[in-house]
Parts: structure tokens; sequence; C-alpha cells
């Protein structure tokens, strides 16, 4: 009777401990589960809160992307495909030889931290990459901060409808995308269910005026480029359409004159999707004194030209980019660009071999077997037309890797 008794005090024993050993072990799991959940937060994936810091969350984000070009026409850039760089008729690299050019300057990385005040939300954002001229130097790209409707520093400028372009491998994708990045004041507001409303004051870096008598002075900012635009929204639909104003001013200093001249800008754009698997999207532009706002055309001196009287001649631009996205299955996709831009009332006074007018299309096919990788092969062709009218043509192929994070 004493061994039935021990055996069955120690089976309530063994039992006891191993009940013990679960409620630990779920209390254990349920911890863990709510630390995570602690962790995690729906509205900003990826994300961590910042220890000591209340609400605040941050995330660090980017891609490293590694690019193979062949180059069969010698265009002078080895990184972009830039209608600029297109040797024409007349240049001593005119027929050059084809070539090879690998590189990673397009990796970048950004810092996003993100708060609440109240119920205001609150925002810093930092991004740079490689992509510097001659090297890869690291550089800013943007750097931000947002608070409310609300957005100051140095980020892509109000009129940059970057939704309008389709995905492409060459850095330079939107040859005829107008805007750029700049340092800003933006507030922006919906101002109905389907539309929103946006107005910018901005840094007007590059006046883009051309000196070709050598008078006396330089190009100098006086007022900064004002900018409105509403953003239309609905179902598979969106459309935006913008405008901005901009002083040109020329300072001679105390031997030479001054001058000015208005900047004026039309812009209007959209991306329709046309079901699941196809999306169509445009963007057109009408400027006066703005060539240099098409991103073809930045560096070029393309918005005025300071003729021998010390006037400004402000040149009209315009620009007009399609694109086209379709996707094959669920890893498989290709996209299909062409852009154009052209300059009018181009003074004859111009440097003759300076960009007037040039077109680029791009048309790939990406494999994305991974939510972070991706690779794909693209092939490019573009013509530039310079100011004394003579002609060139460019083919290029690119191959990338890319790793998300």
């Amino acid at each position: 009777m004493k061994t039935i008794q021990l055996f069955i005090l120690a089976f309530l024993m063994m039992a006891g401990d191993l009940f013990a050993q679960g409620f630990i072990s779920d209390q254990i799991s349920k911890k863990k589960s709510d630390d995570e959940a602690t962790l995690e937060d729906p509205t900003f994936p990826g994300s961590w809160p910042m220890l000591g810091k209340g609400n605040v969350r941050m995330k660090i984000g980017g891609y490293m992307k590694n690019d193979f070009i062949y180059d069969v026409n010698g265009t002078r850039d080895k990184t972009q495909f830039l209608m600029s760089t297109i040797p024409v008729k007349g240049e001593a690299d005119y027929g050059s030889t084809g070539y090879v050019s690998f590189f990673s300057k397009e990796t970048r990385i950004n810092l996003d931290v993100r708060s609440k005040v109240n119920s205001t939300p609150v925002q810093m954002f930092v991004e740079g990459d490689f992509f510097s001229t001659g090297g890869t130097q690291f550089r800013m790209r943007h750097a931000y901060i947002k608070v409310g409707g609300f957005t100051f520093g140095q980020t892509w400028t109000n009129l940059t409808f970057l939704e309008t372009l389709p995905f492409i491998i060459d850095f330079a994708a939107g040859d005829a995308l107008f805007g750029g990045r700049s340092n800003q004041i933006r507030y922006e507001k919906d101002i109905h269910k389907n539309w929103m409303f946006g107005a910018s004051i901005e840094y007007l870096e590059n006046m883009g005026i051309e000196n070709p008598n050598a008078l006396n002075g330089v190009a100098q900012s006086q007022l900064p480029l004002f900018s409105l635009k509403f953003v239309y929204n609905k179902n598979n639909t969106k459309l935006f359409f913008g405008s901005s104003i901009a002083q040109l001013h020329w300072t001679g200093g105390p031997e030479g004159v001054d001058a000015s001249t208005p900047q004026l800008d039309v812009i209007f754009g959209g991306v329709q999707q046309l079901d699941k698997k196809n999306r169509i999207s445009w963007n057109v532009n009408y400027g006066v004194g703005s060539g240099e706002n098409i991103l073809a055309f930045i560096g070029s001196n393309a918005n005025a030209v300071l003729n021998s009287e010390g006037e400004l001649v402000a040149m009209n631009s315009i620009s007009a980019l399609v694109g086209y996205t379709h996707h094959w299955n669920e890893k498989w996709s290709s996209n299909l660009s062409f852009a154009y831009g052209w300059l009018t009332n181009v003074p004859d006074t111009r440097d003759p071999f300076a960009l007037k007018a040039g077109g680029i299309s791009h048309i790939n096919l990406v494999w994305q077997p991974l939510k972070y990788f991706s690779t794909g092969i693209e092939y490019m062709r573009g013509t530039q037309r310079t100011a004394n009218d003579s002609m060139g043509t460019a083919n290029r192929f690119q191959l990338m890797t890319k790793f998300d994070f």
C-alpha cells in the first residue's frame, strides 16, 4: 500500500512540475509575443522604437545596386544615358567605338525617423548615394523635416511627379521629367476626398544663363521660385496639374549691367492603372526660361542667353514623357518609356554644340524572384540635336542586380 501511495505522490509531483514548466513556457512565449507586438508598428513597417525617446521610431532603408554597361557608340557619360552626352557630327568623339563600364555608384542609404506631437505627425528623413560627379564620394540627396502638412529642407520639388515614371534601370530615367531636388518650404493639404493641394517656396539654385560674349558679372538668385499644384486621385486614375513662377537674374557688378527676366512653367501629368497587369503614365511641360528644370537639360545653360547688349533672352522649352508597365506574371515585368525635350527661341549666339533637342527610349525586362532582390536588362536608344543642328545617335545595354533593404 505504501508503494502505491508513493507512486501516486511521485506522479502528482511530476505532473505538477510539468504543468509549472508548461505554464512558465507559455508565459515566456506570451511575453515574447507582447514584446514583439510592442516593437512592431503596422503604420511604419520595418521601424523600431528609439529607447529613451518616448514615441520616436526609426528605420534604416535603401538598396545596393550593381550596374554593368555596354555602350555601343561611345557616349561621354559612362554611368547614365543623358541626351547631352551623345556625340554629334562635328565633335571630335563622333563615331567613337563602344566600351564597357561596371559600377555600384547608385547604391543608397537612408534614415527615416518619425514621431507625433499631440496628433501631428513629425518626420525627419535623410538619404544619400555615391553618384557624385567624377567619383564615388557620398552625396546628399534628401534632407528634410515634415511637420503635419509642412516640409522644410531638400527633397523633390513641388512639381516633380515621380509617379509618372515607370521603373527604368538607367539612372537618368526621367530625361524629359520636369523637376529635380531643391531646398524648399512646402505645404500640402487634402482639400477634398479626391483632391490634394500643394504650394511651395523653393531655392532656384541654377540660373542656367549662358554668357557667350564673356560680359562682366554673375548669375545670381534674388527671389525664390513659387509653385502651386493640384493632384486628383480616384480609383485607378491619378492626375497632376502644376505651375511655377521665378526670376532669372544677372548681376553685372560695378562694370557691367544688371538684367532680369521671368521664368514660367505649366505642367500636366497622369497615371492610369488599366488593370492588374498594365499601367500607363505621361508628363507634359511647357516653360519660358526654364529649360534647366527639365532633367535632360540640367547643366547646359538652357534657361536664357545674355546678349551683347546685356539683355537676357529667355528660351522656351517643351518636354514630354510617356511610360508603360506590363507584369507578365508575379516575378517578371517589362517597362517602356519615351522622353523628348526641345528648346525654341534659341539665339544664334548660343554655343553651337549646346543641346537643343533630343529624345531617349528605354525598354527592359526585370525578374524579381524575391521581395528584396531583382535583376534585369535594359536597351536604350537616344538622339541629340545641337544648336547648330548637328545630330548624333547612341545605343546602350545595361544589366543590373539590386538588393533592397
